[in-house]
């Protein structure tokens, strides 16, 4: 793995471990999430582990203010 691919990877393993802490903390699972934000369970498991497409970046944001985070991107 190169390193542009490598930090990409970290960010992505990072954005996964906070949001999932967060699921937890809330006593939510990402299925309940998926419905809370009127999102598929696909997409959401897609952006929960850090896709870059403008959807899965979209969809965090909706993730990050349900779960009171600060903002990743």
């Amino acid at each position: 793995m190169n390193m542009p691919e490598e930090k990409l990877a970290g960010q992505a393993d990072q954005i996964f471990k906070k949001i999932k802490i967060s699921l937890i903390e809330q006593d939510m699972s990402q299925r309940e999430l998926a419905d809370f934000i009127g999102e598929g369970t696909v997409q959401v498991s897609r952006a929960v582990h850090g896709g870059v497409d403008p959807k899965s970046r979209r969809i965090r944001q909706k993730i990050y203010k349900v779960l009171g985070m600060e903002e990743e991107e």
